[in-house]
């Protein structure tokens, strides 16, 4: 009997040993990259363990780097040496670059063919957030806009209202003069990817950085931008390194801080007990304006059949209200689900009771396509714009000179 019993629990550990050994065996491996884990770790880690969860027949493997930058550059260079991720969550300026490269997979097929497509409850402008040459390349996971940042107790300390904050550049200037703060008044963020901000300042005046393959932002949008920052120049922002801006912050040193909305909840943490932290939208003095959608989707890069079924359902799941809401609670990113924003099961209350939250919500059907120059001295125009930037916030230069170097500079590197 004891024998029979020792057999048959061999039997059961080696039956058990197969079954093992057959569901590895038939797992697909996800090799997804992304960035900025300082705020989305937890939520990767939660979504690839609820995704597997799901579907027992994957395997999300993660590996991370520090920014958007640094992301591209890992995979241009990865696609030389054949090691590209399957998935990445890629910030939305480099999704052109890459689908010139023929390095991200189109995803109309997989939404064609989705039969509960208009059910999941993406914006109607998501896709376009995403599309290069006519075609779509993925979903937006976490979108961010532009905002303006204040301490409130900064604020009222230069005899202003927090409960009734400018919203147009020249006020904000006027306020930041005021502010006498131990970093500076005020800030403005001109070192984002692609440079972002500056692109914000256009497009919100209803201008376009190129029209008719040829240079546009040296419009009044261009030169009325540049006289902005050369106001904010004036008003005595002290030029420091973006991180450096992040922890005066933080700290509660700078009184105005023009950014992404992607850090809000990050701030207030931060704050907590120390100040008031209030957030405006950035200003549009244009109604029919936009602004590039900053953040990033989820793209596809491999072109295993195999792998992008289990692809275009990891896309669908981190893209899905749940996993949106976690996002959301997590960091500060908008959600390009509609159902997380409306539902009371997700979204609904979290905003009603963070308002700064709200905030940047306000923006989203003002949010569009992140502009990126063609060709490939791209990397290398966004150098030269950030330098001019600089040196018109740093007075050094004056607006026309700028916009004139500017130019001229970005004629040369254009296609």
């Amino acid at each position: 009997m004891k024998m029979a019993l020792t057999r048959a629990l061999g039997t059961a550990a080696l039956l058990t040993t197969w079954s093992t050994q057959a569901l590895a065996a038939e797992q697909t491996t996800l090799n997804v990259l992304y960035s900025n884990g300082y705020v989305l770790k937890p939520v990767m880690e939660q979504i690839a363990h609820d995704f597997e969860a799901a579907h027992p027949d994957a395997k999300i493997v993660y590996s991370d780097v520090r920014n958007y930058d640094d992301m591209a550059e890992l995979t241009l260079r990865a696609a030389i040496t054949g090691d590209m991720p399957d998935v990445a969550f890629q910030g939305t300026s480099f999704i052109p670059l890459f689908a010139n490269r023929d390095l991200v997979v189109p995803i109309d097929g997989f939404i064609k063919a989705e039969p509960s497509w208009g059910s999941l409850g993406y914006y109607s402008s998501m896709t376009s957030i995403t599309s290069a040459g006519g075609k779509t390349y993925g979903i937006p996971f976490a979108i961010a806009v532009p905002v303006i940042y204040y301490n409130a107790s900064l604020v009222k300390a230069a005899a202003g209202d927090p409960d009734h904050l400018p919203d147009t550049w020249a006020e904000i200037v006027d306020l930041a003069k005021r502010i006498n703060a131990p970093s500076v008044g005020i800030y403005f963020d001109y070192g984002t990817t692609a440079n972002w901000t500056f692109v914000s300042m256009i497009q919100a005046q209803g201008g376009q950085m190129m029209k008719d393959g040829k240079i546009a932002f040296d419009g009044d949008e261009g030169m009325n931008a540049l006289k902005v920052l050369e106001s904010i120049g004036k008003a005595g922002m002290v030029d420091m390194a973006r991180d450096q801006a992040k922890q005066a912050f933080a700290s509660g040193t700078l009184g105005i801080f023009v950014t992404s909305s992607s850090d809000i909840q990050k701030y207030e943490r931060e704050a907590d007990g120390k100040f008031d932290i209030k957030v405006m939208p950035f200003p549009m003095p244009n109604p029919h304006g936009m602004v590039p959608a900053g953040g990033n989707a989820v793209v596809m890069h491999t072109k295993d059949p195999a792998e992008q079924a289990i692809a275009w359902e990891f896309i669908k799941f981190a893209t899905g209200p749940t996993a949106q809401t976690e996002m959301v609670k997590e960091a500060s990113y908008l959600p390009s689900n509609r159902i997380a924003v409306e539902s009371d099961k997700h979204l609904k209350g979290y905003y009603k009771d963070h308002p700064n939250l709200q905030v940047p919500v306000q923006l989203l059907p003002n949010v569009g396509p992140f502009f990126s120059f063609p060709g490939e001295n791209s990397v290398k125009i966004t150098k030269v714009i950030r330098d001019q930037l600089q040196a018109v916030l740093t007075l050094k230069r004056k607006p026309e000179d700028a916009m004139k170097q500017m130019s001229e500079s970005v004629m040369v590197l254009l296609p």
